[in-house]
Parts: structure tokens; sequence; C-alpha cells
């Protein structure tokens, strides 16, 4: 656990203090061992619980629509702050109501592949903590860049793009990483192989609906899923229920998906949800250009229309 340095805290501080604030959402130390918890502060004398390290793992911006109209500060990963872009371009925040912390992020830990560098069961893990490049796990130490999420060894948005202050040294992005080389491993598959490779993915899903509740994106005030008239998804594990449910909401995220992974991440089944996701953001930028969370002004692609689009999809 790391607290935030004392130039940060001020500036929180004096943002609540101030009025420019009302609330603060950012990390504090949980009761689980690697994960933190969101913090949400709303007195000055509270900023001495706000933490930062590699156990910040949730996508704050989640809560953002939920105090729309409010004067909120938030802190944001990279991915995170593209979330934030995506709901300010939906009207769903207002750049000049927040106060911006942006953190660069290596990536996040992954408790499961920690519990099995150790040969033991998430749960059994007692004392750990994060110190600079190590994971410290019952007495043994392990590498950080070795047990962060898969998403995050793939990332290509460590820095945030969207901040007021900023707190780390910039992480330095690779250009030569493909981002959606899990992508063109699928696409390389014929259409039989590929519906295959989705069933079996998704046949582990219980419909426990984490996925939707991380998404910052999936804010309707009614889900689908939710919906009784009609009724288009019964809550079963029944193969057409969980496929319905997953297909209709990747492509509800369709050209709006910002590819932070909180989905996947959430997912207790282990469902790599960013398989499905990360195609159709690849499809999005190679034919429209357009990669979501990055130009707040930005009209995306679902809501706009050139003379130029894509559109062989029609059929005549």
């Amino acid at each position: 656990m790391s607290t935030l340095e004392q130039g940060i805290q001020k500036q929180i501080a004096d943002w609540l203090r101030s009025g420019e604030i009302e609330l603060f959402i950012g990390y504090e130390a949980g009761t689980v061992p690697l994960q933190a918890t969101p913090a949400f502060i709303r007195r000055p004398e509270d900023v001495g619980r706000l933490i930062w390290d590699a156990t910040c793992e949730n996508n704050l911006a989640v809560f953002l629509p939920r105090y729309k109209g409010k004067k909120v500060g938030i802190m944001v990963k990279g991915c995170d702050a593209r979330a934030v872009v995506g709901l300010i371009q939906e009207r769903q925040a207002v750049r000049e109501d927040l106060r911006i912390v942006g953190v660069s992020c290596p990536g996040v830990v992954d408790p499961k592949k920690v519990a099995e560098r150790l040969g033991v069961a998430v749960e059994d893990i007692e004392e750990a903590k994060v110190e600079g490049s190590q994971v410290l796990v019952d007495g043994q130490s392990l590498p950080l860049e070795e047990v962060i999420y898969d998403l995050c060894q793939a990332c290509d948005r460590h820095n945030p793009i969207i901040f007021d202050v900023h707190l780390g040294e910039e992480i330095p992005e690779d250009p030569e990483r493909d981002p959606f080389a899990h992508v063109r491993e699928i696409e390389a598959l014929s259409p039989e192989e590929r519906w295959e490779r989705f069933r079996q993915e998704v046949e582990r899903c219980n419909l426990c609906y984490a996925c939707r509740n991380a998404c910052p994106l999936c804010y309707c005030n009614i889900c689908f899923v939710d919906r009784t008239m009609p009724r288009w998804v019964y809550q079963t594990t029944r193969p057409e229920d969980v496929q319905f449910f997953q297909i209709m909401r990747t492509f509800h995220l369709a050209g709006r998906c910002v590819g932070c992974g909180a989905c996947t991440r959430a997912c207790p089944q282990g469902v790599n949800l960013r398989l499905f996701l990360d195609k159709l953001r690849k499809d999005t930028l190679e034919l429209f250009g357009y990669d979501a969370g990055v130009d707040p002004e930005a009209k995306p692609p679902l809501t706009t229309y050139r003379e130029d689009d894509y559109n062989d999809f029609i059929m005549g």
C-alpha cells in the first residue's frame, strides 16, 4: 500500500475545501489482500486514506453516471481516462464539473496469477503488498510485471489522456506492440471454428452480470436483461440465454468500448470478454478510423454518417 504523495493529497483537499468538488473518488486499502477498494472522500481531512499502487484495479469511472450533475474529483489510470472521455461524449459527465488525478499505470495485479505462482488458492493468501516492482506475498517476492493481468501486459494506454493533475512518471509506450494480436488469432480461424471458440468461452458464464456492473459504459437505467415486458432473456445458464446476453452486450458497446478490461477482470468465471469486445474495437478503428475514448469532441461512428463510410455489410 502506498499513500498518495503530499502534493496530490493537498490538491484534493483544496478542491474539497474550496467547493470545487463535492466528492473525490479514489482508492483506499481494502480488507482483501492485493485488492484496493474504492474510496469516496467528502472531507478534506480524510484524504490521508487515499492510496495508489498496483492493487488499484477498479475502473472508478463506473461511478460517474451516479453523480451526474455534481462536481466530482476522480482518480484514473490510462485506460480509465478513456472511459471518462466516453462518458463525456455521451453526456453522462461534464468536463468542467470534473477534477481528474491521472496516474501512469504499469499494470494492476492479478491475484489469481499470484496464487498460481505460489501454488495456493486465492483465498489462502494472507499477507501481501506491492513494493515498487515487486509483489511481496507471505514472505515471498514476485516480479510485478509477471503477475499483472494479461490485458495489462498487452496494454497500449499506460498514460492518461485527460487529467488536471498527473501522478507518477510517464510510461513509454511500445510502438511495436499489437493490442489486437489476440483478435487476429481468432480472425484466422474458419467461421465454424470461431463460433466454437465463442461457445466454449461463454459456456462458463453464469449470468451474474458482474461484467455489466463493472463497465463504465453500461449505465442504462434499466438494462435489457432486466426488462419483463417484453422479456428478452432469462437469468439461467442455458446456452441460448448466455449467448444472447453476451452477444447483445457486446454489440451494445460497438464503437463505445474503450478496452479498459474492467468486465474481464470482474468476471468470477474467468470468461475472456475482451476477445469479443476488442474485435469490435479493431473493426471500428480499421473501418471508420475511430478509437473510442480518445477525443471528447469526436462523434462516435454509430451516431454520425460520412459518404465514404464502410457500407459493404449492407445487402442489396
